[in-house]
């Protein structure tokens, strides 16, 4: 498959419906508008597109006959109410999950319902969740009945175009209710028959290539990860010893008789395993030697696997079953689009029609149709349709290795534009966790300080997930000493190289990255020129009184494990007992309705601050929680953080 075509094709429609303007945007606060377009899919048939896409602050569905790009339907849902995931389930049906907008809060919230609508905006209701009966019809025998729950799609049962298999599990703050199994009628909104009932709390599911219930697995009260197989209509148990702490189902093979698995049994690294469900045994297949595999590409159905992708700087590829149509597909994309993340967003059911989205480090992401039968890629439209990609600041990989001998990989942004001839001054942007970590992609965020004339530095340091569970268990209980230390050395390292100058730095953070911003001020007091904290935490002990995390049936066991239990270690890696360290500026940005970190955290270290006559500005949003949202909140929050580094840098 060579020389892949590429059709620049007008969507002009979507101007209409939209308003919007194809200008290029020069303020750069419209990097944190809502993307335009956000998400794209074929129907089972081809013949019809959905696009979710952003209309006067709300996200709707809009349906497009392929061929003509004509309209054909659209949904709006009413009120505070928004679309959520959608899928196709048949050639003229959608099953959307709700979205909505909370009193006092700017982000919509999923609460378990599911609306179903035909293509052309008929048909329309609700079919599952609490106000499901709300949407009855008088004439009907069997009636719709609320649901105080939770649904997550399980399966879109092609076999079966009437029905889709979900997970209803019952209203928690804990989270530690079991889910039911079962089919869900999409046009009328009828539960059928129990399938069965979870054997663990927060379980996910697989099917077979029959779409029949297979797999659950889940995460115990322990912090265990619990894995269980379906078999003549009971539960049964797969023994812990079988597996590793990263074992995570993805496909059933033929007769029930394996599993593909993540693992990372009997090593340090998770890769692709072949689990046998008789014998117990685990067979490796495929473990890159630097790095976890990301993400798997599966086929649209979800029940076979073409590509691995892992992350040791940029992006790559492993493919597998090169004989799927999907992987050939997908092996051609990745040759068109070198250097870029490729992702297939759905197919025809016939293989000849494919949609995907391709995004960079200065692309949030583009969409095209693919034409198999023509070797042609048609452009729809690009996310955000105002950001010139070429106007973007690249990002690039980075490794080194620290004076303790342990390798650091990390990304590096050259400011845009310096504000003085010369070295930029530099942001190190924290990520937050902390056991997670940075990827080469798009971020709204970084391209505002680079186009501001300040360069990014992102490191993954010890604890960061992507690089070995024993990369990530080394900063257990180190969360304010190890973690600190590889930020500093990951700023060192930039000096060294002449992307950075001493004493021209700021720190910078949200959630676990705004404790880190405050906590390195404290062990570096002259290290930084000033510090930016967005939801931070800044008493760990009190994390395990306050916040969803401790709610959460696994949340103390989990901050146990990731904390440590000395109470002594845990306060002396807590800024608000060590705020008299603080010797540089700080900015302080907290959402009055955070749950993760509680605006007490906020309130605790403000008045360590003020004991201590400290320094610090702060901006606050009532309507916000963790993290801020609503784009101008967004805007006024990144307008304010570069002043302040204006001032200080």
């Amino acid at each position: 498959m060579k020389g892949i075509t590429i059709i620049t094709k007008a969507v002009f429609f979507l101007n209409l419906v939209l308003c919007c303007s194809s200008t290029y945007a020069q303020n750069w606060d419209s990097l944190f508008d809502d993307a335009k377009y956000q998400d794209v899919k074929l129907s089972p048939d081809g013949e019809h597109i959905a696009v979710a896409m952003m209309s006067e602050g709300k996200r709707v569905l809009v349906f497009l006959n392929r061929t003509s790009m004509e309209l054909a339907g659209s949904l709006n849902l009413s009120g505070k109410n928004e679309v959520g995931e959608y899928y196709w389930v048949n050639n003229e049906r959608i099953v959307i999950k709700i979205n909505q907008k909370v009193a006092g809060l700017r982000e919509a919230r999923f609460f378990g319902e599911l609306y179903a609508i035909d293509y052309d905006g008929t048909r329309g209701s609700i079919i599952y969740g609490y106000r499901a009966g709300e949407s009855q019809i008088g004439t009907r025998i069997q009636k719709q009945k609320e649901t105080r729950g939770w649904a997550n799609i399980i399966d879109l049962l092609p076999e079966e175009p009437n029905h889709i298999l979900i997970s209803s599990t019952p209203w928690s703050d804990s989270g530690d209710r079991v889910a039911d199994i079962n089919k869900i009628d999409i046009y009328k909104g009828l539960l059928k028959e129990r399938v069965a009932i979870s054997p663990v709390i927060t379980a996910d599911f697989l099917t077979n290539e029959n779409g029949q219930l297979t797999v659950a697995y889940g995460t115990d009260k322990n912090f265990k990860r619990q894995v269980y197989i379906h078999q003549d209509g009971d539960w049964q148990k797969i023994p812990n010893q079988d597996f590793g702490s990263a074992f995570t189902p993805l496909t059933v093979g033929p007769d029930n008789s394996y599993l593909y698995v993540l693992d990372n049994l009997g090593q340090d690294k998770t890769g692709l395993f072949k689990f046998d469900l008789k014998s117990g045994e685990s067979k490796a297949i495929l473990t890159d030697e630097n790095v976890d595999i990301t993400n798997v590409s599966l086929t649209t159905d979800g029940r076979n696997i073409y590509g691995l992708r892992v992350d040791d700087g940029f992006p790559a590829y492993y493919m597998l079953n090169t004989s799927l149509p999907e992987a050939k597909v997908f092996k051609s994309l990745l040759a068109t689009f070198p250097g870029e993340s490729v992702e297939i967003t759905s197919h025809s059911n016939d293989g000849s029609l494919y949609t995907l989205l391709v995004s960079s480090d200065i692309d949030a992401g583009s969409f095209f149709i693919y034409d198999k039968k023509a070797n042609a890629l048609t452009f729809l439209f690009k996310k955000f349709p105002k950001l010139n990609s070429d106007q973007m600041a690249m990002t690039d990989p980075f490794s080194f290795t620290t004076d303790s001998g342990h390798q650091l990989n990390g990304y590096f942004t050259q400011a845009k534009t310096a504000k003085n001839a010369g070295i930029a001054p530099l942001i190190v942007v924290v990520h937050g966790g902390p056991h997670i970590r940075n990827y080469w992609t798009y971020s709204a965020q970084t391209q505002f300080l680079a186009l501001n004339g300040y360069s990014v530095l992102q490191v993954n340091f010890s604890g960061s997930t992507g690089y070995g569970k024993s990369f990530e268990k080394a900063a257990y209980g180190e969360w304010g000493t190890l973690i600190q230390q590889d930020i500093y050395d990951a700023y060192q390292w930039a000096i060294q190289q002449g992307k950075a100058l001493k004493d021209k730095a700021c720190i910078m953070g949200g959630s676990f990255g705004g404790y880190s911003a405050i906590q390195s001020i404290i062990n570096y007091p002259t290290t930084y020129q000033c510090a930016v904290s967005n939801a931070g935490v800044y008493d760990l002990e009190m994390m395990f009184e306050e916040g969803d995390i401790v709610d959460r049936s696994w949340g103390s066991r989990y901050l146990e494990t990731t904390l440590g239990k000395d109470k002594e270690h845990i306060r002396s890696m807590s800024p608000v007992y060590h705020a008299d360290k603080i010797q540089v500026p700080v900015f302080l940005a907290h959402g009055e309705k955070d749950q993760r970190a509680p605006i007490e955290q906020l309130e605790r270290l403000k008045d360590a601050l003020n004991k201590n006559e400290k320094e610090y500005e702060f901006y606050g949003v009532s309507a916000e929680s963790h993290g801020f949202y609503d784009p101008e909140n967004q805007k006024a929050y990144m307008n304010k953080v570069v002043t302040f580094l204006n001032k200080h840098l």
